[in-house]
């Protein structure tokens, strides 16, 4: 599989070549997928074959007589009775060495990237045969504990390979069928995985050794020893790590209707799980400029995969795909802040409607008195991110929205109320909060939010120097070159006349600019000089010499002499001493500077001055706007407009004003580094009609965030599919945290990648390459997880083929032996003493994702599934609707692994156990009790009951349920579950315990009145964020469970 079709070809004599009559079989019939060829007598199950002039690879299936039955793994359009049929006399086989991982293969082997790399196409051409490793790749091998002379075996490490950060040490090891004696090893070096590294010999027989091993997919590897599991596979999710828990080296099922969050938790399996590998079976328009890291700018449909665009940061993101469609596209643009009116020469892009803006909210914290419900309430209101459900596109919105949180007079006294408020509010971070919405979506946001919500853009940090370049090649003196900028920035504000060479036409009355610009001449060329000519309202400067070359040959370039439109992007990402010398020459031309503020104004009747003027002010870290003012001639005849650009006054701006020469715009120049920042805008955007979209996606490693020529910082693409063209979007750019620095997951991923509408046997055999990569990583001594989505696609493939071999159906037409091939696949999972030394212990956990029609889990691959797998992950739609994840259903999930982890828990935390036990009973009890409230009524249970009842919500709430786009709830270490549960049971225990010691004299009524606070940091708890370490969390923890105790003690007394 190479996989496949690359061994084929190696295998099996090219049909044009002279082959033993033996050798052939004729195709006798063709159903689809699966080929009938006769005259095939010596043919063996699951043999490889080739069949057809265009030598389609297939495996043998079936054999009766001289005929056998092949399922093709592609497309048999075209085949015709007594095509040829070549036999190899090799089973289907997989290879397996250094570059598995962060690959993404088909069901037969075939790595995606280098068949689109080398097809050019995004289909995969039949009969292709690209290597599943590259052949041509080399890594560094390096020979460990084994030297001529040594007797080695089957499993033995002899070589280790870094393949990436986080796969540091990819262990080469001898196939598990080959021995010998060590005759030959390679030195330390490159090598690839073709290469010979190894010779040995036994029993006078030689074999040579490569770092690449071939085994076939439907052989389990063998091991030493299998072995009890004994340690969790800790998933991060607190409802499955705490109350079904997996183990290491076990099997789990996922069931569950479309839309309930299987992918989901997949994903967090791969991202948070303690496994060392994984096995995982936006965009602008035409014409958009992009900032390339260099600072070049290119239009987006013209970038490449592996080239680098510009993050705001002036840090390269490497790009890693390029997705294309069509699609309804927006046009957003910049606006004034009362979002009236479109800003002149702002922020302009056009994007798909499921591009997603990167946006940011200003907080707003306030602090106010109402009366809800009669009674007087302190609210705090403040943004926050939540999200909302469209049920037309089956989608969870993320967006900033306006929350509140009350506190009640009666319960807590005006002025603790007051107190307890005011402390909540400064307890809300004042920055703005960054978020991405798709460009379809922004008219969702209620007027407050969208008031209070822009976009940014930011300054260019690299810096170019092509005006140095031109200073030195024009024979000048590269000191200048700055004074060259102030030169070009004065000549362009007030367009000044050419006579064949440059020429300054300065008002009277600013001699300082005259004083400035025979300087410059002076200084630079001294022996040229300039030419000074008084008029009756002007003063004339002409440059003469290299220096009246230089400045024609750069006005020229930048588009300055005609005016048309000028080339900013070029001065937007020059020396930052070029860009702010050609600003202070604008504003000394035609601008002038507040006294009280310092701010700055220009004042331009040209759209490209006043372009030119805002862009690389704003590529400074000024903040820049525009503003037009039509004006009215004598005789009542509109003008052309004459517009101001706007700077703030900040450091930047003070940098630019401190090199101008006229006195009255002139200010200190800034002390210290200068700080040059992002700055916001506000936008709005409308809709336009479907067209061509070119998008770009960065690696995983970044922030997905670039720039486009005009500052805009905007996030990158990805393209919309089916689900599995989601995944293969989604996996690159997920990230994990391993030692404190953020990793891709792909550096230990392999994916094997099958949609429902790819051939149907490749979807078959898809499932036997996961899990021999699997067995593979497991033989080095790692915990696989291998994630099987969906097992539902691959029995549905098992059964389309059947049908095809008339084979007699079973339950819903699936084969009779689905259970047992069912089986024979999760049987390979589990915990190993690995064959060969050094001794290593490896796992192989399976978790395989349901999708029962409906959700009727007595669909029969779900059945078969239950009666195998010792975990069932069930997931409920109607949690799901309730926007309740991970949707695991508490009452229907079940794990089979309890005893077995007992000795983990009881070393990790003792209490952990019973704790487990007393909350599965109280969401039990609360399942009964909820059906007696529906009948009687909340108020006829006991005061006991009302406190299972009211912690059972609790834990349902703030224990279950997790927020996976936060930064504190997505991934919840096992310490930090085992503590929320401490205190929750804790609470349960205490409020009961005060009721039936006072004989209910204290009810729960009076309990939530008097421990509000109590109740509200239970809630709070998973707010705490792990990133703060397991101290400092249990110390606060700690402090809960203690002011607590102490309250209880309190209301008791």
């Amino acid at each position: 599989m190479a996989g496949a079709l690359e061994n084929a070809a190696r295998d099996i004599k090219h049909l044009d070549e002279d082959a033993n009559e033996s050798e052939f079989g004729y195709v006798f019939s063709v159903s689809g997928p699966v080929v009938i060829a006769e005259k095939m007598t010596g043919s063996a199950m699951n043999e490889l074959v080739r069949v057809g002039h265009e030598a389609l690879v297939g495996e043998v299936i079936r054999i009766e007589g001289d005929k056998a039955t092949i399922q093709v793994y592609e497309e048999t359009a075209g085949l015709t009775v007594g095509d040829p049929v070549l036999k190899s006399g090799k089973p289907l086989s997989v290879e397996l060495g250094p570059g598995l991982s962060s690959n993404i293969f088909d069901g037969i082997q075939r790595p995606l990237k280098a068949i689109q790399e080398t097809s050019q196409s995004i289909y995969i051409p039949r009969g292709i045969d690209t290597p599943a490793l590259d052949k041509k790749l080399e890594w560094e091998f390096e020979p460990v504990g084994v030297k001529v002379g040594d007797h080695v075996a089957g499993g033995d490490v002899f070589g280790k390979v870094y393949e990436n950060s986080l796969l540091r040490n990819h262990k080469i090891m001898l196939p598990p069928n080959a021995r010998g004696t060590v005759t030959y090893i390679a030195p330390s070096g490159k090598y690839t995985v073709a290469d010979i590294v190894l010779e040995t010999e036994f029993e006078g027989v030689k074999s040579q050794h490569t770092m690449m091993q071939v085994w076939p997919v439907r052989l389990p590897r063998p091991v030493t020893e299998k072995l009890a599991a004994d340690h969790p596979l800790l998933t991060g999710q607190r409802v499955l790590d705490a109350l079904f828990p997996c183990v290491q080296g076990g099997t789990t099922a996922i069931p569950g209707a479309f839309g309930c969050g299987k992918t989901v938790i997949s994903q967090s399996l791969s991202k948070y799980s303690n496994s060392d590998f994984i096995v995982y079976v936006g965009c602008f328009a035409r014409g958009t400029q992009v900032l390339r890291a260099d600072g070049t700018i290119d239009n987006v449909e013209d970038i490449k995969v592996g080239e680098h665009v510009l993050g705001k940061d002036g840090l390269p993101r490497e790009v890693v795909a390029l997705p294309r469609g069509r699609e309804t596209m927006y046009e957003v643009y910049e606006t004034t802040y009362n979002l009236a009116d479109a800003i002149p020469g702002g922020v302009s892009f056009t994007c798909n409607a499921t591009h997603e803006l990167v946006v940011c909210t200003e907080q707003q914290v306030t602090v106010s008195a109402e009366i809800v419900d009669g009674q007087k309430q302190t609210v705090v209101s403040y943004y926050a991110l939540d999200e909302a459900a469209d049920l037309l596109s089956s989608r969870a919105i993320k967006m900033a929205t306006v929350k509140k949180l009350y506190f009640d007079h009666g319960k807590y006294g005006t002025a603790e109320a007051q107190r307890l408020a005011e402390e909540f509010a400064a307890s809300i971070p004042q920055t703005p909060i960054e978020w991405t919405i798709e460009a379809r979506d922004l008219d969702r946001m209620d007027s407050n939010t969208r008031a209070a919500t822009f976009q940014q853009y930011a300054p260019v940090h690299v810096e170019r120097p092509m005006l140095a370049a031109a200073v030195k090649e024009a024979g000048l003196p590269s000191s200048g070159t700055s004074s060259v900028a102030y030169l070009l920035g004065l000549w362009a504000a007030n367009r000044g006349v050419s006579r064949g060479r440059p020429t300054f036409a300065v008002r009277r009355t600013d001699e300082q600019i005259v004083e400035r610009i025979v300087s410059i001449s002076n200084s630079i060329e001294p022996e040229a000089g300039a030419n000074v000519h008084n008029t009756s309202d002007c003063t004339l400067i002409t440059l003469n010499g290299k220096l009246s070359k230089l400045l024609w040959n750069a006005i020229s370039q930048l588009g300055l002499a005609d005016g048309a439109k000028i080339n900013t992007t070029s001065l937007c990402s020059e020396e930052f001493a070029v860009r702010e010398q050609f600003v202070a020459g604008l504003v000394d031309a035609a601008g002038c500077v507040s006294s009280t503020d310092y701010s700055a104004e220009i004042v331009t009747e040209h759209c490209a001055i006043r372009d030119c003027a805002l862009s690389v002010s704003r590529s400074l870290g000024i903040a820049a706007t525009t503003s037009a003012n039509i004006l009215l001639a004598s005789d009542g005849i509109k003008r052309e407009p004459v517009f101001t650009v706007h700077l703030d006054a900040a450091p930047p701006l003070a940098a630019v004003l401190s090199k101008c020469a006229l006195s009255t715009n002139v200010v200190p120049a800034p002390s210290g580094k200068l700080a040059r920042s992002s700055h916001k805008f506000m936008f709005a955007a409308k809709e336009l009609p479907d067209a061509e979209y070119f998008g770009l996606t960065l690696s995983n490693g970044s922030d997905h965030q670039f720039m486009l020529a005009n500052l805009a910082v905007v996030h990158n693409c990805g393209e919309r599919g089916n689900e599995m063209s989601e995944v293969l979007m989604d996996f690159p750019q997920l990230t994990t945290e391993v030692e404190g620095r953020h990793e891709p997951i792909m550096q230990r991923t392999t994916l094997v990648a099958n949609t429902s509408n790819m051939p149907v046997a490749a979807r078959e055999a898809s499932i036997y390459t996961g899990i021999t990569v699997s067995e593979y990583f497991r033989d080095q001594g790692k915990h696989v997880a291998m994630i099987a989505d969906s097992t539902s696609r691959w029995a549905e493939a098992l059964r389309e083929i059947s049908g095809r071999l008339a084979e007699m159906p079973a339950d819903s037409g699936y084969p009779a032996y689905l259970g047992a091939r069912l089986a024979s696949f999760y049987e390979r999972a589990g915990k190993v003493r690995c064959m060969g030394g050094p001794e290593r212990f490896g796992s192989v956990s399976v978790v395989g994702a349901v999708s029962p029609p409906g959700g009727d889990f007595s669909d029969p691959v779900t059945s078969a599934t239950l009666g195998i797998v010792q975990v069932f992950w069930g997931l409920d739609k109607k949690l799901a609707q309730r926007k309740h994840f991970p949707s695991v259903n508490w009452s229907l999930s079940y794990s089979k692994y309890m005893n077995a982890l007992e000795p983990y828990y009881e070393k990790a935390d003792p209490d952990f156990v019973p704790l487990r036990t007393r909350c599965k009973e109280i969401l039990q009890t609360e399942e009964d009790l909820s059906e007696i409230v529906q009948l009687v009524g909340k108020s006829a249970l006991a005061e006991t009951d009302k406190i299972t009842l009211e912690v059972a919500r609790i834990i349902k709430d703030d224990f279950l349920q997790q927020n996976g786009y936060s930064n504190y709830d997505r991934y919840c270490p096992f310490y930090k579950t085992t503590w929320m549960l401490r205190n929750m049971i804790g609470f349960y225990k205490q409020a009961v315990h005060a009721v039936e010691s006072t004989s209910g004299q204290i009810t729960w009524a009076k309990i939530r009145d008097n421990m509000g606070d109590i109740i509200y940091r239970l809630s709070s708890m998973k707010f705490e964020d792990p990133a703060d370490g397991e101290q400092a969390l249990a110390e606060k923890y700690t402090q809960l469970q203690r002011d607590m105790e102490e309250q209880f003690r309190s209301l008791t007394d």
